[in-house]
């Protein structure tokens, strides 16, 4: 129903890897300054135990801001919020629909959790690559929220980059159908560059991550700003199969999620 958080982090892992085939940019924050990113969901999943299934759909919308409310020649400071959620959710015949402009259901505890997630900020220090130094963020939801209705996690470890954002330029000497690939103890990833050009540069990606709950093979394409470091557009598909705990019961469960982001600074 959603690139789990586990997936998130090899992916980001991975990109790291080739840190020293590319040179790094140097993105200056001012404050002030505003990125927002869109991100679609759409999500497919099949729980199983025994003769018990359980078909799970759900589609979520989402627009995120990164406001700079402080910066220095060293790096910024920045806060994020969910300035809107729509969330549908079809399980067992029934559908739910979420959405931040509306009142909740105070009964529903999914619309309650849902809320929580959009009333909630986040606050972080970054240097101007745009690498996480420090973290301020509320309670995290759920994995079961997150897992049901199908909602992209906002992954604030320190180290990663802010995931508007890739931690490298592209080398300008490379050329359309470079490949490299990078390999972790969990996670395979094979790029290659689609296209290149003096502002813009199209990666494609293929991701195999194993050895956890699911195991996962994701899809990707990214555009991304040479100049800033910015994925202005990036779509993957996956789909993961294994275990996965609802509520304290385990199940066997299939998932096929597609996740658009467009992201823009304001």
């Amino acid at each position: 129903m959603k690139t789990t958080p586990t997936e998130l982090k090899y992916i980001l892992i991975v990109l790291a890897v080739f840190i020293s085939g590319f040179t790094y940019g140097q993105v200056r924050f001012k404050q002030g300054d505003e990125f927002q990113r869109q991100i679609i969901a759409k999500s497919n999943c099949v729980l199983q135990r025994g003769s018990q299934t359980l078909h799970v759909s759900s589609v979520s919308i989402a627009t995120k801001s990164y406001k700079v409310t402080e910066a220095s020649e060293r790096g910024a400071s920045l806060t994020i919020s969910t300035d809107k959620l729509i969330d549908t959710i079809n399980a067992m015949n029934q559908n739910m629909v979420y959405h931040s402009g509306r009142p909740i259901d105070p009964n529903s505890i999914i619309q309650t959790g849902l809320q929580k997630i959009v009333n909630a900020q986040a606050s972080v220090s970054v240097n101007n690559k745009g690498d996480i130094l420090t973290v301020k963020r509320p309670v995290a939801a759920s994995d079961t929220l997150l897992s049901f209705a199908g909602i992209q996690p906002e992954n604030l470890v320190t180290g990663n980059t802010l995931q508007f954002m890739v931690n490298f330029t592209i080398n300008p000497s490379l050329k359309k159908g470079y490949t490299w690939k990078a390999t972790t103890a969990n996670a395979e990833t094979n790029y290659t560059i689609y296209a290149i050009s003096s502002l813009t540069t199209t990666i494609t990606y293929k991701v195999s991550v194993l050895g956890g709950s699911l195991n996962s093979r994701i899809n990707g394409t990214m555009l991304i700003d040479n100049n800033t470091g910015v994925v202005l557009k990036r779509y993957s598909q996956s789909v993961s199969t294994g275990y996965e705990m609802v509520n304290g019961v385990v199940y066997t469960a299939t998932r096929r999620t597609a996740v658009t982001e467009i992201s823009n600074k304001k």
